[in-house]
């Protein structure tokens, strides 16, 4: 059973705390909304969306995650940024944990993040990522904007492993954050393909024993991307989703991007049994304090 010898950090941003000791706090799980082909998703221009579907999958995840005692955030992706705005707008009026700010490059991400703060939503806006491509200007702009919370993406053409993706985040990206001035740091290890999540896996392990910090990855992609498993069916293929799932939770991640939120049903009561074993283990065996709210409580 896991236990890091360095000192963990917890971040708290709204109603979620990320981080800490295995079983300490519950796995944050990260679903996504209004991502490419998600139904919901009607204009990506112009933000349009079908809230009865949205509403519906966000309902079932947020309801799987009260009962099993987990935590939640929603990713929340954008093509442009006044569509991105006009989303994160609507999330954040229909629930009350907090959000990723989730675009494909700064040129979304950062405007999106000034007109977030201009209708009061920074407190629980989380912006996905500063990675190695973030320039000083960048980072000077969000600063200025005065965003609290951000991922650190562990990226680059020449951090594949997990030592180099260390390096990355001590020489580069923490310093970035700095910067910036960025109040709550995630470390996401950044999924390359199905095969390599082990490495993302020792990445989650090294970090958090090096670092200390609040790291998860999103496997997502690359198992919902997965043909082979297609032809067994549709249980067949939950259950292989649900088994990656579990073996980043294994790893000691605190968050997990588990791709679109209408996958909940597959994915949360399996990582929740993961989390309530680990606060067991904590509370029982070592004898230490774990959060109030576990599933440990609500599913044995």
């Amino acid at each position: 059973m896991l236990k890091f010898e360095k000192n963990q950090k917890v971040v708290e941003i709204g109603n979620v705390k990320i981080g800490g000791q295995p079983g300490e706090n519950p796995i944050v799980l990260i679903g996504s909304v209004f991502y490419k082909n998600h139904k919901a998703l009607l204009d990506e221009k112009a933000g349009r969306i079908d809230k009865n579907i949205v509403e519906q999958e966000l309902n079932e995840f947020l309801t799987i995650i009260e009962e099993t005692g987990m935590q939640a955030i929603i990713d929340v992706v954008g093509a442009h940024p006044e569509a991105l705005i006009k989303q994160c707008e609507y999330i954040a009026d229909i629930v009350d944990c907090p959000f990723l700010v989730d675009g494909l490059n700064d040129s979304i991400r950062i405007p999106a993040m000034e007109g977030l703060k201009e209708i009061g939503l920074l407190a629980r806006a989380i912006l996905n990522s500063i990675d190695d491509n973030t320039s000083d200007e960048n980072l000077d702009k969000l600063k200025n904007i005065g965003v609290r919370n951000a991922v650190l993406l562990a990226f680059g053409n020449r951090y594949i492993f997990p030592e180099q993706k260390l390096k990355l985040l001590n020489e580069k990206l923490i310093p970035m954050s700095q910067k910036a001035q960025i109040e709550n740091i995630i470390v996401d290890a950044a999924v390359l393909d199905l095969p390599s999540i082990c490495i993302n896996v020792e990445t989650t392990r090294l970090v958090k024993s090096e670092l200390g910090l609040p790291t998860g990855f999103a496997p997502s992609n690359a198992i919902y991307g997965w043909e082979f498993v297609k032809k067994f069916g549709i249980s067949s293929r939950c259950g292989a989703i649900a088994s990656l799932m579990t073996y980043c939770a294994d790893a000691g991640s605190d968050f997990i991007l588990f791709g679109g939120v209408k996958y909940a049903k597959c994915v949360v009561p399996s990582i929740a049994l993961i989390s309530g074993i680990n606060s067991y283990y904590r509370k029982r065996i070592l004898r230490e304090k774990i959060s109030e709210k576990t599933p440990m409580k609500l599913i044995f």
